[in-house]
């Protein structure tokens, strides 16, 4: 499970190193695609195939499942560790989320989030408003047992 958030610059190259704490989960490989906010997504390579497999299930009648499969299969790549626990962000997605230096690597339970710094910040006071949260989970049953 990917938890925390942290703040990381991308070199000139485009390489991001990726939390310790997150890079076992990848030891079998990664996936990295566009998200729904402006920021980035990467999947462990047996989530995203879990993803795929429920995209691909959608019937590609609907013009919605055909949307939805190319947002997640043409913008998607492969995401190899390097051996420092870096990885290479394509310039598309590096340009679709508007990240050029400072970056935030972000928890998001089975998979993980990459935005860029401002982009974060400006969530985290949407995230941390205490009426906005208890509007949002009061039809969410998350009591334990």
């Amino acid at each position: 499970m990917f938890l925390g958030q942290y703040k990381y610059t991308i070199d000139t190259k485009g390489r991001l190193t990726i939390p310790v704490r997150f890079r076992a989960a990848l030891s079998s490989g990664a996936f990295i695609t566009q998200g729904f906010d402006r920021n980035l997504n990467v999947f462990t390579s047996e989530s995203f195939e879990l993803l795929a497999g429920r995209a691909t299930a959608v019937t590609s009648t609907n013009p919605e499942a055909r949307v939805m499969r190319r947002l997640i299969f043409s913008r998607a790549q492969e995401l190899p560790l390097d051996a420092t626990g870096r990885v290479l962000i394509p310039t598309f997605l590096r340009e679709y989320a508007g990240i050029q230096a400072d970056a935030y690597v972000v928890g998001a339970g089975e998979y993980f989030e990459i935005w860029q710094a401002e982009n974060w910040e400006k969530q985290l006071l949407d995230v941390a408003d205490p009426e906005a949260n208890a509007r949002r989970f009061e039809h969410f049953d998350l009591a334990s047992g």
